[in-house]
């Protein structure tokens, strides 16, 4: 794809005859081809350079008067047409940072360098976001987020259930305001090149957890009554065994003891037996 200037921005120093800088800045797409203008205003003889000035100040070209000249780091993406422009190919993330191409005219008047700055910021396209629904807060919030992108910005939109569509926060996570649970949302992120948005989202999932919440609430509580319920019985029961047994604890003893007081053998046994309950 071929980048045209974005911004042209010209600025003309007065006070001299011919001495203009102008800068244009230039956004592109990563693997790009983009163009750089070689305004040459001059007879046949004039020398062009191409410098890089930042973040490092290195001499990526040069030709016209003297012999032409290519970095060995761009000898096969830089190319020189004759339709005075210079081509940068497959432009990368840190092909970002400043240029300038410096014009100097040998005709039988000397004239002063031409020089043209160039800002040149490569990005990468930003991907569709993804939003995460967060139930577990007081109030419900959305949050946004991109896996491919360089320079992301990004911005929230309602849809209400009457009316138009509206902007309303710039930060990653949205926190839903009381009364708006019904509401639609999208994320819109963007950056120089691309731009991108999200599905619509509501918050149905926060509202179907909330009802599986109350269910399961209710289960556990009906749960709890039946076993505690259950325990009582069953300590009842035991209770009730236990007195059972101290019943006919009593009467035996008390059998054994009346026979064994009456068995003398020159006096008639009587056996009584006697039940006394606690």
């Amino acid at each position: 794809m071929l980048t045209l200037l974005s911004v042209f921005n010209l600025l003309i120093l007065c006070g001299t005859e011919s001495s203009a800088i102008s800068t244009i800045i230039i956004n592109a797409t990563v693997g790009d081809q983009v163009l750089f203008p070689v305004p040459v205003h001059c007879g046949s003889q004039y020398g062009v350079t191409f410098l890089l000035t930042s973040p490092v100040n290195a001499k990526l070209a040069s030709w016209g008067f003297g012999t032409p000249h290519k970095h060995a780091l761009y000898e096969k993406r830089l190319q020189i047409h004759q339709n005075a422009s210079l081509a940068l190919q497959k432009v990368q993330i840190y092909d970002t940072g400043l240029y300038e191409i410096h014009i100097d005219c040998y005709d039988t008047a000397v004239m002063e360098t031409t020089k043209t700055k160039f800002d040149l910021q490569v990005f990468e396209p930003v991907s569709k976001p993804l939003i995460t629904i967060n139930c577990s807060t007081k109030n419900a919030s959305l949050s946004c987020c991109v896996s491919k992108g360089t320079n992301v910005t990004l911005y929230w939109e309602i849809q209400p259930m009457s009316g138009p569509s509206d902007r309303i926060d710039d930060k990653a996570e949205l926190v839903i305001s009381p009364g708006h649970e019904q509401d639609k949302y999208t994320c819109v992120v963007q950056n120089p090149i691309s731009n991108a948005t999200s599905d619509l989202q509501t918050l149905e999932k926060c509202n179907d957890q909330s009802s599986t919440g109350f269910v399961l609430y209710i289960s556990i509580s009906t749960a709890t009554v039946l076993l505690f319920g259950l325990v009582i019985i069953i300590f009842i029961y035991i209770a009730k065994l236990t007195t059972d047994d101290k019943g006919n604890n009593t009467a035996i003893e008390k059998w054994n003891e009346e026979t064994c007081h009456l068995s003398d053998g020159a006096i008639e046994a009587t056996y009584i037996t006697r039940i006394r309950s606690s």
